[in-house]
């Protein structure tokens, strides 16, 4: 969600542009297998906050990047179509996508690493109670836009983890191999929003978002499913933490980002091993995310008054 990395000037001033967690490609699988698990009541619901059926969480699964670009001058009709929907916005919104929790840590709570509730999990809880209570369907429909987002941002490890001052990964610099397609010297954080899962989707042969996510949710087991929905959204925070430790950066040097005067930063050969087992996390990441959003989308718009689905204390 932070600047990718190119050996030209035209790429490195398209480098400013922000990256975003998963990418359109995986935040629309997120969604896909999210409206799939609904209920038919909370998909009416749904639809309705939605203009009446005009949108789907499908058609705003990158809305929360889009406005958060704050793109000026010729907007496209996705920019005016999130902007429409989700009102007005703090300009901190950049700072809801994600919770910086240090590499190593010994920290048990993650309050130190949210100042002023701007990280994913305090946004999460937020929006949450928001959709579940609110008596206005703007406040409600800018909360469901959001929700549906950050449920996936959550998932990514990256989104939970900073070694050294390395903003996420993207410090970091990594030579990718995309099944003979080499991207050289890119963010280790691109690489796991992006080039992780267009390798899984190489993988099987597909290209089209409904179709790999039917796959996914093809694979998933009920018991499996209901243990999932029952974490808390700091546990998922904990959970992406720990996969960003042991998988994402396993192999990369360590590096102090925290010096600015640092010389350029290494480049590290990702292995074929590497990228493979992160096809797996990427795999499995992504079907949580669709099943815990279902979840929270479930219990918000239909079992108002009890628990929630997505318990939002650190169990």
């Amino acid at each position: 969600m932070r600047p990718r990395s190119f050996p030209s000037a035209i790429a490195l001033l398209l480098a400013a542009l922000p990256a975003f967690a998963w990418g359109p490609s995986g935040h629309r699988i997120v969604a896909i297998i999210a409206e799939q698990r609904l209920s038919p009541s909370a998909r009416s619901k749904i639809s309705k906050l939605l203009l009446d059926g005009k949108y789907s969480i499908v058609d705003i699964a990158s809305c929360a990047d889009t406005i958060r670009g704050n793109p000026r001058g010729n907007p496209t009709p996705a920019d005016v179509m999130c902007r429409s929907l989700a009102g007005e916005v703090p300009s901190t919104n950049g700072l809801w996508h994600y919770i910086d929790i240090p590499v190593p840590t010994k920290a048990k709570t993650l309050e130190a690493f949210c100042k002023d509730d701007n990280c994913v999990t305090a946004r999460i809880v937020s929006f949450s109670q928001i959709l579940r209570t609110s008596k206005d369907d703007a406040q409600r429909r800018q909360a469901l836009l959001f929700l549906v987002h950050f449920m996936g941002d959550i998932h990514q490890p990256l989104h939970a983890a900073e070694r050294a001052c390395d903003k996420g990964g993207n410090s970091e610099h990594v030579n990718f191999s995309l099944d003979g397609k080499k991207e050289s010297s890119v963010a280790l954080h691109h690489v796991w929003d992006s080039s992780e899962l267009e390798l899984l989707m190489k993988h099987v042969n597909i290209t089209d978002d409904r179709v790999f996510a039917g796959i996914l949710m093809a694979g998933i087991k009920p018991a499996e499913a209901d243990k999932w929905a029952r974490a808390s959204v700091d546990q998922i925070a904990w959970e992406s933490y720990k996969l960003a430790v042991s998988k994402v950066y396993r192999g990369i040097p360590f590096q102090n980002f925290c010096d600015n005067q640092k010389p350029a930063p290494l480049v590290t050969d990702l292995t074929s091993a590497y990228e493979n087992d992160g096809t797996k996390v990427v795999r499995e990441q992504l079907t949580k995310a669709g099943v815990r959003l279902a979840a929270i989308l479930e219990s918000d718009l239909i079992s108002v008054g009890q628990a929630s689905g997505l318990p939002t204390a650190n169990q």
